[in-house]
């Protein structure tokens, strides 16, 4: 009852309970507090207490902060600074010790300005009243003696992405692109982009750009590396920054002082200039010769764009050039990133693929482009690509019989690529075609799927271009129906049995079991080829073929449901109803040799991309308008145009003006 378990109030006033009947929920109250409180470190915390140990742990850091100030010790403030910072990244807010912060920036330690900044710059863009202090503060140290603190300091204050900054910003960046120190004048550069991206107006209705552009004749080579860069972004608008003959002049003979990114910013400045004559282009060329012996595969294909621009209307000189360029471009293919190795491969086929002149420059170092059993698929797909350009009369034999190892390569894809790139050899060259078709016979015999597919398509080609090549390859037909299990390799086999049925001594035999598993066949392309297999050795063979015609027209008009397939059986049975001869006139037309093959792009796409050399319109195959978002109606790539042809000319040139044993042509000086 309740009377029993509650005492008397008389009882407990008197104190004369007998203990033992005292109740021991209070007791049971008392001791697992005592000992939640002595075991709480080791035991595991409750759900939804990480809430106010954050804020425990906020109040440490702040005593800290505190502590580390007023004591002067610089490891311990680092530390504590760096604690605070570890706690940002882990997402927790920390934001209450802004003020703490603020006072921690009055100091000359490099590491610990950089972590404050860090910290003020992450808090103040999400709160506008903390913004105002962390300016207060940038803006301070913007006018701090050390160079290294004011380029920081305004680093921090420009990434400040607040429109209601901009006025605090760009007094700020205009006064840094005048500062004496080449790193606080780089810094601001890129601040004036980081400006321009907040407020268009802020930069192109004040100071700053005409500042910016005055830039690009500074001494310092990183501040004129980063001012391209930066007047092209914020003029793109209106076509980007057109360099002048003197600008260039200035850029080029400083060409070695400017990092490899730097020298690519300027080579790419130096597309938009127009060469007035053959001189000028020679001064050019002798000054961008050097930067070939560098190690860096941006730099060298700069060059190269550059190189093959300025002699596009120049072919013999072309091949001048390209032959300069070989030596550099082969040794930067053999690159231990396979990534870059695989850019400068797509480029030089790029080059190959120009025209045979091109392609005679790279043949006689055509086993350099040999694939290595540990390259990448992709390396290897580019090489044979490479291998199938090369193969001419004194190549091909030797390609041939290294594609041909290719054959057996683990990724079946790399296979196929092979076997198509024999075949391409076969259909350039002829005096090779008799090698290839017996190249291509043995790899119908092995036992190997996607290879008898590939190589029945290719030998399909082949026979088209070179019919009577193909008494070399029918032993192989019969064996090859076998295997072949994929359906373009069937339409392929089915296309040779039509064609050279009179050739193939068993052909209707071959073809009766396909007829007899029409309804089980699933590829609509495979059936219609049965059809046209099965009429053409009727009109061949008509004793062993009139049975198994009828069987597949049946079949075809009754029992499938491919309206194409339907169709086509309808077309030939009403013919064959009709006129026989007539119906051999239309169906076995003679057929012309093959000349030449449809290539997969049109030669006016190819130039389209091979004018956008040295972006990634090489690697994708596409143009640039594809896969660029352009405000413009067009995208226009820069290229750097000839000069005329018949102008200028002189004595020798290289940078300094004497002669260059290595180099071009001469110029006149001019550079």
């Amino acid at each position: 009852s309740r009377s029993a378990a509650v005492a008397s109030p008389a009882a407990v006033g008197t104190g004369t309970e007998d203990p033992a009947k005292r109740p021991i929920r209070k007791e049971r109250a008392r001791k697992p507090i005592v000992k939640r409180t002595m075991a709480q470190a080791g035991a595991p915390r409750p759900p939804g207490s990480a809430y106010f140990e954050k804020k425990g742990e906020v109040h440490e850091l702040r005593q800290l902060l505190r502590g580390a100030a007023a004591e002067r010790d610089n490891q311990k403030k680092r530390d504590a600074i760096k604690k605070v910072i570890a706690y940002m990244t882990l997402g927790i807010d920390v934001s209450p010790l802004f003020s703490e912060m603020v006072m921690a920036s009055a100091t000359n330690d490099l590491v610990q300005k950089k972590m404050v900044y860090l910290y003020l710059v992450n808090y103040a863009e999400s709160n506008s009243e903390l913004a105002i202090l962390a300016v207060n503060t940038l803006q301070k140290d913007c006018r701090d003696d050390d160079p290294m603190i004011r380029g920081l300091a305004l680093r921090s204050l420009c990434s400040l992405s607040l429109l209601n900054m901009i006025e605090y910003l760009q007094p700020a960046v205009q006064r840094a692109l005048e500062d004496n120190n080449g790193y606080v004048r780089k810094t601001a550069v890129v601040g004036v982009v980081k400006v321009f991206h907040i407020s268009r107006s802020a930069v192109l209705d004040s100071d700053l750009l005409p500042s910016l552009k005055r830039l690009v004749h500074d001494n310092d080579a990183h501040v004129v590396a980063n001012a391209i860069s930066a007047v092209e972004e914020v003029t793109a608008d209106e076509g980007g920054f057109q360099p002048t003959k003197e600008m260039m002049t200035n850029m080029l003979n400083r060409l070695n002082h400017f990092s490899e990114w730097g020298q690519c910013a300027v080579l790419k400045l130096l597309a938009k200039y127009q060469v007035e004559d053959e001189g000028e282009m020679f001064d050019i060329m002798n000054i961008l010769d050097s930067l070939l012996k560098q190690s860096s595969s941006a730099v060298v294909l700069s060059v190269t764009k550059i190189f093959i621009d300025l002699t596009s209307n120049r072919l013999e000189l072309q091949i001048e050039v390209l032959r300069r360029l070989k030596g550099p471009l082969l040794t930067l293919m053999a690159a231990p990133t396979p990534e870059l190795a695989y850019t400068v491969l797509v480029h030089v086929h790029a080059l190959i693929a120009r025209g045979p002149e091109h392609t005679e420059v790279f043949q006689a170092d055509f086993k350099q482009f040999f694939c290595r059993y540990n390259e990448p698929s992709y390396i290897k797909a580019i090489k044979i690509d490479i291998l199938t350009l090369l193969g001419d009369l004194s190549t091909a034999e030797p390609i041939v019989s290294e594609l041909s190892e290719y054959v057996t390569d683990v990724d079946a894809e790399i296979s196929r690529r092979a076997i198509r790139a024999i075949g391409k050899i076969a259909v350039r060259q002829p005096h090779s075609a008799e090698l290839i078709v017996g190249s291509l016979t043995s790899l119908l015999e092995l036992d190997i799927d996607y290879v008898s597919t590939e190589a029945a398509v290719v030998m399909k080609d082949l026979v088209r271009k070179y019919p009577e090549q193909f008494q070399r390859a029918s032993g192989a037909v019969e064996r090859c129906m076998k295997i072949v299990a994929e359906p373009e390799g069937k339409c392929a086999i089915l296309w040779i049995l039509g064609e050279y049925g009179l050739m193939i001594e068993d052909a209707p035999y071959l073809l009766e079991p396909m007829i007899d598993d029409f309804l089980e066949e699933a590829s609509g392309p495979v059936k219609l080829e049965i059809l046209t297999a099965a009429v053409k050795l009727f009109f061949c063979r008509p004793p062993e073929m009139q049975r198994m015609l009828g069987r597949a027209l049946e079949k075809a008009i009754e029992g499938t449901t491919h309206p194409d397939v339907r169709d086509r059986a309808l077309l030939y049975y009403r013919l064959l109803e009709q006129s026989p001869e007539e119906a051999r006139r239309v169906i076995c037309a003679p057929k012309e040799v093959v000349e030449e093959f449809q290539e997969e792009m049109d030669q006016e796409q190819k130039d389209r991309i091979f004018d956008e050399f040295n972006t990634l319109s090489i690697v994708y195959k596409q143009p640039a308008a594809k896969y660029v978002v352009s405000k413009a109606a067009t995208f226009v790539m820069a290229r750097m145009q000839p000069p005329p042809l018949g102008g200028g000319g002189g004595g020798g040139g290289g940078a300094d003006g004497e002669d260059d044993a290595d180099g071009f042509g001469g110029g006149a000086g001019g550079f």
